[in-house]
């Protein structure tokens, strides 16, 4: 899983306009990007948020 498939699943667990991925978010549950919830359902971890965090952060000139 490279980082842009890893952004991706990612970004379908947090936003509601897309589907997550089964297989794609079990990877990120291996890799600690993401936790298990009830009724088969993932949510980013501390390491997921910051991962994700540093790749929609805006360009600061200063």
């Amino acid at each position: 899983m490279t980082d842009a498939d890893r952004i991706e699943a990612l970004l379908d667990l947090v936003d509601d306009t897309r589907k997550a991925q089964p297989a794609q978010s079990e990877q990120l549950a291996v890799l600690g990007y993401a936790e298990r919830r009830p009724r088969g359902q993932y949510w980013p971890t501390r390491a997921g948020w910051n991962f994700l965090g540093n790749h929609g952060r805006t360009f600061d000139t200063q």
